[in-house]
């Protein structure tokens, strides 16, 4: 069981990783205060996402990453798990036929 354990972990981190610079511009997009008469730092998707990777670095856009990994990571993988186990157990009992 450790196989589906390790493989529903590492997809379950797949997500967050591919959408966590999309969460980090909207973040800054939804805090940043606009005053009248001037241009907002972040305008766009691609506009904000060359900002902040000019002004911080590329890895910037993978800020918080680390805790969101550590939360979604571990659910995914026992949810596989728990789904290949018994999935695999009401095979036995022919539940599939």
């Amino acid at each position: 069981h450790w196989q589906s354990l390790l493989l529903g972990g590492l997809s379950g981190g797949m997500g967050p990783l591919v959408n966590n610079p999309l969460d980090v511009v909207k973040t800054r997009m939804q805090k940043q205060v606009i005053r009248p008469g001037t241009e907002p730092k972040y305008q766009s998707l691609m506009q904000s996402c060359m900002v902040i990777a000019k002004e911080e670095g590329t890895l910037a856009l993978w800020k918080g990453i680390t805790p969101r990994l550590m939360r979604i990571m571990p659910g995914q993988a026992i949810t596989f798990m728990t789904y290949e186990a018994v999935s695999k157990q009401m095979e036995r009992y022919g539940m599939f036929d």
